[in-house]
């Protein structure tokens, strides 16, 4: 299956460019937290009861990439809604009850939310109560922005075996003790799991959810979200000695009130979006973006304002989503030497999880917080024998204070930082937009077909 997945994925790669070697950068003119524990910090009062089952009743969890590991997901597929413990369902069940997520119908897609997502003409998504992220409605609940001065690094879609992706990024960030938060897709940790165990044990990255089958998730019923979360955080609890994530990102960035809800009201999660586009994932596409455009676009935003600092959208999917990444990295060096002879502090550099849980002070924590995990410190720490897990926010989701006048668009643009300020800047447009351009349709609509190939050779 890997070597199936590697087929699949090479297609995206085959641009030609030269390929960086994975050195370290020598003096690195930035500051950079690396080697801290990684505490983000997440109010822990909504509880999840037991659905995954951590604890001293727990059969131990088998070897990751063993065929017993994989077989507690041969149900899962393509469809994961196929296939969902009643205990998740019991959980939606009680949220809706509670009347903690919002009742409108998904939004409309031609293709079963692969691609395309659009709400019926005349819906204004960028107000309440739908609040759609691809419309830039940005919930006061959700992560957008860097703390001034700071640049939160992430990366999707991952993990892939393709030897320039994923590989080569891992090289190059280990040889510059550099962490990362990885946003991941659970049917590319089914299939990649030595991959996987090298972000997460070599590394000692963060590893957060990014869904199952990288859907619009906006055009899912509820149900479906709970499945294509919930085995993503299975996967995740499984191959980690029993953690939970705290932290998704949507793909395409497509979360409104309702995908959001669920994804916190039920299963503790937080949402992630980003205040840059790359753009990285137009380049396997006819008419995308370049390296040299990436780099230039960098350059303006390391070289630009500090507040809010910087949550940039890249992946490490393909060969040249790496390249940007390694291209990027020197150019914070280069902007902080040029920022000191303004006055300006060094950019600070850390994982997106690092941003807001106090490691990049020395700030590392309290009792009533456990960090990036729902149910222990770090990657190494020891698990909590607990079978209930609290984490999201028990209150009604309250609404944003919002500005109107600005263009739909599926992308983000600079704001507040979560809890702060509100004001923010949202589409007053009523149009049925598709989220994604024709380059990224034509990304995953490859991904979907070859997940597809490999779901039948192996599942």
């Amino acid at each position: 299956m890997i070597a199936a997945v590697s087929l699949i994925l090479s297609a995206l790669s085959a641009s030609t460019l030269v390929l960086a070697a994975p050195r370290p950068i020598s003096q690195p003119a930035f500051e950079k937290k690396s080697a801290l524990p990684t505490h983000w910090y997440h109010k822990r009062d909504h509880p999840v009861h037991e659905l995954f089952r951590r604890g001293p009743g727990d059969d131990p969890l088998p070897a990751v990439g063993s065929p017993e590991w994989a077989a507690n997901f041969a149900g899962v597929g393509q469809t994961p809604e196929n296939n969902i413990p009643q205990k998740w369902l019991d959980a939606l069940a009680a949220a809706e009850h509670a009347g903690l997520i919002p009742n409108f119908a998904p939004a409309l897609t031609t293709d079963g939310g692969l691609t395309t997502s659009s709400y019926p003409p005349g819906t204004n998504a960028g107000q309440e109560p739908i609040c759609s992220s691809m419309y830039q409605c940005r919930h006061q609940d959700d992560v957008w922005d860097a703390p001034a001065n700071m640049i939160g690094l992430s990366v999707d879609d991952g993990p892939v075996s393709y030897p320039t992706a994923s590989p080569r990024l891992y090289d190059f960030l280990k040889a510059n003790n550099q962490k990362v938060t990885h946003f991941m897709i659970g049917a590319n940790i089914l299939g990649n799991p030595q991959m996987f165990l090298r972000a997460y044990e070599e590394l000692d990255d963060d590893i957060a959810v990014h869904t199952w089958t990288h859907r619009h998730m906006s055009t899912l019923t509820n149900r479906q979200l709970v499945a294509d979360l919930g085995w993503t955080l299975q996967i995740i609890h499984d191959s980690t000695g029993g953690r939970v994530p705290q932290y998704w990102r949507p793909p395409f960035g497509d979360a409104d009130n309702r995908v959001r809800a669920v994804a916190m009201h039920v299963f503790g999660m937080t949402t992630v979006i980003w205040n840059q586009d790359s753009q990285d994932w137009t380049m396997a596409a006819p008419g995308g973006t370049t390296l040299p455009a990436i780099q230039a676009a960098f350059t303006r935003w390391l070289n630009g304002p500090r507040n809010p600092g910087l949550i940039v959208l890249q992946h490490e999917i393909t060969a040249d989503d790496v390249t940007a990444f390694i291209n990027m990295y020197p150019l914070i060096a280069a902007a902080s030497e040029a920022g000191r002879a303004q006055g300006l502090e060094p950019w600070r550099v850390v994982s997106v999880s690092q941003l807001f849980d106090g490691s990049a002070d020395g700030t590392q924590g309290s009792s009533e917080h456990e960090g990036w995990y729902q149910n222990s410190w770090n990657n190494t720490a020891a698990v909590d024998d607990v079978d209930i897990i609290d984490g999201g926010y028990a209150a009604s989701i309250s609404d944003a204070s919002l500005t109107a006048g600005a263009t739909p668009t599926s992308r983000a643009a600079n704001g507040t930082v979560p809890g702060g300020p509100t004001g923010t800047t949202i589409p007053t447009q009523s149009v049925s937009i598709n989220s994604a351009t024709v380059g990224k349709k034509g990304v995953w609509a490859t991904v979907a077909l070859g997940l597809a190939g490999v779901f039948a050779l192996v599942l």
